[in-house]
């Protein structure tokens, strides 16, 4: 491919894979859509938030995972990477320097990258009588919006969220500034009266306010809602999983993209701008410590 010639688009997997106690087996279960990934032809392959272990464990317990299986799950998925040519994204839990806490960590493993890039949860779900905070550091905010992050991937740049990070469209249209093309929001949505219907509404919202595809990944059913979707930037499904363990795998056009951009332009018609403001306040630091 020439430099500067953009591609016409990437086809993408959403893996709907359960975080369980047993680390093996959850690293079995992930080679096995990476596999598949790859023989649809996927360049990238997004699994769900805590898909290394069992999310609703007690802080301490997710810490000794974190300590225990931390790396050779890194490494393991660095080893997927490289042998399937593929790029995955992955939630972890990773060891945290504060005692009887873990790291809610987004990791992507690129082909030949040799490590992993990583977004530390912003948002910590507390809500809906579970409290996150309890379990995993507090991420610092940072000049510029450094602790988001933005990715390339076949020509492509994504921008990552963690779950509850859905709920909050100021940092997709952040992340959408900060140059991402698409978003991708890997979580473990958790499974309550009308929680479908809020994770599905707000994974097409932020697709159509930004005019972006969706990759959106979530834990099956029981514990979370499933419903894994690949969403287009008019806010269609254009692949996705019910509430059982699967996969799903579909193209991103960017022609299209562009289309419906030149036919709905309010990504560049908007008056606000949330960067050009953060940058306009002179010497203040963005967001709430």
């Amino acid at each position: 491919m020439n430099a500067g010639i953009r591609p016409v688009g990437t086809t993408v997997t959403v893996g709907q894979v359960a975080g369980t106690e047993d680390v093996s087996h959850n690293l079995k279960e992930i080679e096995a859509v990476v596999e598949a990934a790859s023989r649809a032809g996927s360049s990238l392959v997004v699994f769900p938030e805590a898909v290394m272990y069992l999310f609703t464990e007690p802080a301490d317990v997710i810490a000794q995972a974190a300590m225990a299986h931390g790396a050779q799950v890194e490494a393991t998925l660095q080893s997927y990477a490289d042998r399937h040519r593929i790029a995955i994204v992955a939630g972890l839990y990773l060891p945290s320097s504060t005692k009887g806490r873990s790291r809610n960590v987004l990791a992507l493993f690129q082909p030949g990258s040799g490590k992993s890039t990583q977004y530390d949860k912003l948002h910590h779900y507390d809500a809906f009588d579970f409290k996150e905070s309890e379990k995993h550091d507090r991420v610092p905010l940072q000049p510029n919006y450094e602790e988001l992050v933005v990715f390339e991937c076949d020509g492509i740049k994504f921008g990552l969220l963690n779950c509850y990070d859905l709920r909050f469209p100021e940092m997709s249209r952040l992340l959408v500034e900060k140059g991402a093309d698409a978003l991708i929001v890997a979580s473990g949505w958790v499974a309550g009266p009308l929680k479908a219907l809020q994770w599905e509404t707000l994974a097409r919202a932020r697709a159509i306010e930004n005019t972006c595809y969706v990759v959106a990944c979530c834990q099956p059913a029981p514990n979370s809602v499933g419903l894994s979707m690949i969403v287009d930037p008019m806010g269609a499904v254009i692949a996705g999983v019910h509430e059982s363990a699967g996969y799903a795998s579909g193209r991103m056009d960017m022609a299209r993209q562009a289309y419906v951009r030149s036919i709905l332009p309010c990504v560049s018609q908007r008056r606000y701008m949330l960067m050009q403001r953060d940058a306009a306040s002179e010497g203040v630091q963005h967001g709430v410590r």
